[in-house]
């Protein structure tokens, strides 16, 4: 679950968390195949597997993971909100990496060692004269940034306090 140690600031911003138990990735060796590996989350794997060394960190397999969320994440609300635009490079900025903009807000990521945060941020100008703007869009798009995530995810991390945090749980159809 995604703690409270990553947060936002402004009057108009806020986050959720996508949980390691879906985007880290272990692979052990198969007791059937000998080229094969099993393949699962951390979410799938119990205390006693992660303990028994059989299973190993698979980094390439994890980014993979993060990227398919993120790439569903990034579709679901640009349609949502065709104002967001992707940035083009690999843009990083005050240690996170910005992923969708638009005139009043920036999308971004934040590594949180427990989960990876998911930042709606407020964009500035000197005069504060997006403000009006951003008080009445924001909430819309804090929910299209929870319902498209969880399109791609069974729950969510929310931040409720200092280092605490809440759920959202996918409701099934």
């Amino acid at each position: 679950m995604g703690r409270g140690n990553v947060c936002v600031h402004g009057k108009y911003e806020g986050l959720y968390f996508i949980d390691r138990d879906y985007i880290d990735v272990y692979t052990a060796q198969s007791p059937d195949e000998e080229d094969c590996c099993l393949v699962k989350t951390l979410g799938e794997l119990s205390y006693e597997e992660l303990q028994s060394g059989a299973w190993t960190f698979d980094e390439v397999a994890s980014g993979d993971a993060v990227d398919q969320v993120l790439e569903g994440f990034m579709e679901a609300l640009q349609k949502r909100f065709p104002s967001f635009e992707r940035f083009k490079d690999d843009t990083w900025h005050d240690g996170r990496r910005l992923i969708l903009e638009n005139g009043l807000f920036v999308i971004a990521l934040e590594d949180n060692e427990w989960s990876l945060a998911v930042e709606l941020l407020q964009k500035e100008d000197d005069y504060q004269s997006l403000d009006g703007l951003q008080s009445r869009q924001y909430q819309r798009y804090l929910d299209g940034m929870r319902d498209a995530l969880l399109e791609q995810l069974p729950s969510i991390g929310t931040y409720t306090g200092p280092w605490t945090s809440g759920r959202i749980v996918r409701e099934e159809k």
